[in-house]
């Protein structure tokens, strides 16, 4: 299932899937139109309003209608382009999969392709010494209507994409990501139960398996390699997570004690772990956050200097983290139906979502006393919402870390007062006492 999961990401991603689904409609829709057509408005007094003419009519009209199709699709494939390494420059490559993933652009380039497909089949089957009683009217009148609804799906193929490529619609649509990979956790209990810890190594032994595939790791099925382990009666421990780039040959998979047979199981365990050429987030929660992190460093950079952007990836990464921070990351070790531990994995723990969210934005924003406070004032508002103390240890660290860098890296001492201000005040709200979150919080 994960893989399948992953697999789909890299389709659902794509600009040809919906494309090439239109092309098999716009031929089906004209083989059905040209068999509905013969003898259809057959002494029809209403059929000149569907179609009049002449065969050679009918083919000037649909061979007119081609010429100008292809001329708009040939426009929506060049704003497409121009979008796309427009995207790539000011927000990063690894952005683009959010603009081949929108919707709305997939199906006017398939508009356009369904269309073209249904003219030219349309087409090839006009005879120009036809008389009128054996023009397939429909086909022709449906070939007008879609040569109409390309010119609608042209402008609306504009206005998406004008939108599509302003900083604030790339900051929210990068943060619908995140949002859908916290989504999927478990709300957090009031009282979490405390977690068993791993065995020790020293007393199993360990016999260490190579991974199979060379890539980022992009779905490991854990509750298959949990029921692996407790046929075979072993400990099984991952040395790595979804997200983490692995080599053919790394030992990162220990079994403890030995198997008997090394090389069937390291064939069983890495039927349950995908490897591919790119990240996705199927069950890699910092991969929405660093695609947001993305924009806000480019935007800090000298060569585009926006730090109004990078504000607003600092309100999205906060909204994304106090919705993390009411839910239950998924645990470091699995036991199986007797309470056995039998696998210890390597987790993204709260503390490395804050990490990921904020670290780079800091070092890239160190000498902008505007992201600072802004930073610490996010900080601030995160402590209302903290669960549990390593939540709150996590935010004041980041809060101490943005102090430490006003004082090296701001110059003026009256923005190095408003930055101290602003933490005091982030400090203050993270040393209150922790709140407990209900289950339908």
């Amino acid at each position: 299932m994960n893989w399948l999961r992953a697999s789909w990401d890299a389709v659902r991603t794509s600009l040809w899937i919906i494309p090439a689904l239109m092309f098999l409609t716009g031929a089906a829709l004209a083989v059905a139109a040209l068999d509905f057509s013969l003898g259809w408005a057959d002494g029809q007094r209403w059929a000149k309003w569907i179609s009049s003419g002449s065969g050679d009519d009918a083919r000037n009209l649909i061979s007119t209608l081609l010429s100008a199709v292809i001329a708009m699709a040939s426009i929506a494939f060049s704003v497409t382009v121009v979008a796309l390494s427009l995207a790539a420059n000011t927000f990063g490559s690894r952005l683009i999969r959010i603009f081949r993933s929108d919707r709305r652009t997939q199906l006017v380039l398939g508009v356009f392709v369904m269309t073209i497909v249904y003219l030219l089949l349309v087409l090839r089957t006009l005879r120009g010494e036809a008389p009128a009683s054996e023009v397939p009217e429909v086909a022709v009148a449906l070939g007008s209507l879609f040569a109409l609804l390309s010119v609608l799906a042209l402008l609306a193929f504009i206005q998406g994409v004008s939108s599509l490529i302003a900083a604030d619609e790339v900051v929210r649509r990068a943060r619908l990501e995140f949002d859908l990979a916290v989504g999927e956790l478990p709300l957090a209990q009031a009282i979490e139960a405390p977690r068993q810890p791993p065995p020790d190594d020293g007393e199993l032994g360990a016999a260490k398996i190579r991974l199979p595939r060379e890539g980022y790791v992009q779905s490991v099925e854990f509750t298959k390699i949990l029921q692996w382990a407790e046929q075979n009666k072993v400990v099984v421990r991952l040395n790595f997570r979804p997200g983490d780039f692995v080599v053919e040959g790394d030992h990162k998979v220990e079994v403890m004690p030995p198997p008997h047979d090394l090389e069937a199981a390291r064939k069983a365990i890495g039927r349950f772990i995908v490897s591919g050429e790119n990240r996705t987030p199927t069950q890699d929660l910092e991969f929405a956050i660093r695609q947001l992190v993305e924009v806000a460093v480019r935007a800090l950079s000298p060569g585009i200097n926006d730090p109004f952007t990078a504000l607003a990836v600092i309100d999205r990464l906060r909204g994304g983290l106090a919705r993390l921070a009411n839910r239950t990351l998924p645990p470091a070790t699995l036991a199986d139906g007797a309470g056995t531990t039998r696998l210890i994995r390597n987790i993204t723990t709260y503390a490395g979502a804050v990490d990921a969210a904020f670290n780079q934005i800091r070092q890239a924003g160190s000498a902008k006393p505007a992201i600072l406070i802004h930073l610490l004032k996010a900080l601030e508002d995160l402590a209302e919402h903290a669960r549990t103390e390593e939540q709150r240890e996590a935010l004041s660290r980041h809060a101490a870390l943005a102090r430490s860098a006003a004082r090296r890296d701001v110059g003026e001492p009256l923005d190095q007062q408003d930055v101290e201000n602003a933490f005091h005040s982030a400090d203050r709200a993270l040393r209150k006492p922790t709140a407990l979150v209900s289950q339908n919080h």
